[in-house]
């Protein structure tokens, strides 16, 4: 009975020591600093000021792109109506 007892109490030993080392190990894994409110929502500002930038920057490319796909078009069809071009089919005679 005695020997059961050692063992178990050996096996608890063993359960705390890895417990402890997996506690150690994950605090340095994720960092054992907590970062700072402040310093949290400077860079989730940041982040967002960079997101907002960014989509404004390919919203006005985007408006570039079509207004000159439109002017393109307009111009085109201007060009159309002014110059009166229509087509003729012709057929090859016999």
């Amino acid at each position: 009975m005695k020997v059961k007892n050692i063992e178990s109490g050996l096996a608890w030993i063993g359960a705390l020591v890895i417990l402890i080392g997996v506690s150690f190990a994950a605090g340095n894994a994720f960092g054992s600093e907590p970062v700072a409110d402040e310093d949290r929502a400077t860079s989730i500002n940041e982040a967002a000021a960079v997101a907002v930038a960014g989509a404004r920057s390919a919203n006005t490319q985007s408006a570039v792109e079509a207004a000159a796909a439109i002017a393109r078009n307009a111009a085109l069809g201007l060009e159309i109506e002014l110059t009166d071009y229509t087509s003729t089919l012709v057929a090859d005679a016999p």
